[in-house]
């Protein structure tokens, strides 16, 4: 027997070739092609972000913590009232700027308001 007879013979498949046929190239809109570009954008973010290793976040030191912050917004909110006070009432008013703390004063200010005459 010889090689050749041994192998077996591979059995040649016969290749038709189906007309072409000319279609019209279909259209594309512009929203289509932004859909495209977003899918494309999100994919290569997905494989970035497989890629990367997940970064463990370090926690927050905070300089001031949030009571004391609050505590220093609350006794500038009180100062800048007790300054503005002493302003008006001095310089506006023209009188002793620390009158404006003694409780006389006030309820001479509230009869002014009222219209109640002395």
């Amino acid at each position: 027997m010889n090689k050749n007879q041994e192998k077996p013979q591979k059995s040649e498949t016969k290749t038709t070739e189906a007309p072409k046929k000319q279609t019209k190239a279909k259209t594309i809109t512009r929203a289509e092609i932004r859909e495209a570009k977003a899918k494309k954008k999100a994919e290569q973010k997905a494989q970035q972000k497989a890629e990367k290793p997940a970064r463990v976040k370090k926690g927050r030191i905070r300089i001031l913590p949030i009571w004391l912050r609050l505590y220093i917004i609350l006794t500038l909110i009180g100062a800048s009232l007790f300054l503005g006070m002493m302003v008006g009432y001095g310089t506006i008013g023209g009188q002793d700027p620390f009158e404006v703390f003694k409780l006389e004063t006030w309820y001479h200010i509230v009869d002014l308001m009222k219209g109640v005459e002395d």
